[in-house]
């Protein structure tokens, strides 16, 4: 029987939520769209889309999307060194490898995101799975059923890492057991 664990990345591997957050909120500000902060976070896995698409409706407005999503992007570089890696879940990563356990990042960010700071703190797993890899991201379970086709794992030996409700939705709907990683304490999520 094989395993494999599957890890968010925002807020499980890399401290990048504050960062992710202070861009959304002035990408959005530039065309009049509030963005609330404990909604924003209680979503993170959506997809950048997603969050920007959620916010704008909220506020009723039809802004471009694309537009403020590449905005984002573009505020995000200025962030870069803010970033810190979270040591516990990077050392847990080590140790599943060096077992021989199957290891996936499966994220709503972007790769053109995630990928220099994959390189910057030499994270090492086997897949990598982003939002341009599927077409919903979290609650939905794209992206994990995705990372565990690529691992070659069936979905109920995958043990998904996550921080966020949506995420936790995600793994539970991909039939997959979850963990939630919680200011540095991971504790598994019950009826998951």
């Amino acid at each position: 029987m094989k395993y494999a664990y599957i890890f968010d990345f925002d807020g499980v591997l890399v401290n990048t939520m504050e960062a992710h957050f202070a861009c959304y909120e002035k990408a959005l500000a530039e065309v009049g769209v509030p963005i609330d902060k404990r909604q924003f976070f209680s979503q993170a896995g959506m997809t950048g889309r997603e969050q920007i698409v959620y916010f704008c409706r909220k506020a009723r407005k039809h802004p471009d999307v694309e537009r403020i999503y590449r905005r984002k992007k573009a505020l995000f570089k200025d962030y870069m060194d803010r970033i810190t890696p979270i040591e516990c879940n990077l050392q847990l990563i080590k140790k599943l490898k060096g077992a021989g356990v199957a290891v996936a990042i499966a994220t709503g960010s972007s790769k053109s995101t995630i990928t220099p700071i994959i390189e910057q703190f030499g994270i090492d797993v086997d897949v990598v799975i982003s939002a341009e890899d599927v077409e919903r991201g979290k609650p939905n379970p794209d992206l994990f059923l995705c990372a565990a086709r690529e691992l070659k794992v069936q979905p109920a030996y995958c043990i998904v890492v996550e921080d966020s409700d949506v995420g936790i939705e995600a793994a539970s709907r991909a039939g997959m057991k979850a963990m939630r990683f919680y200011n540095g304490v991971a504790e598994t999520v019950s009826g998951v």
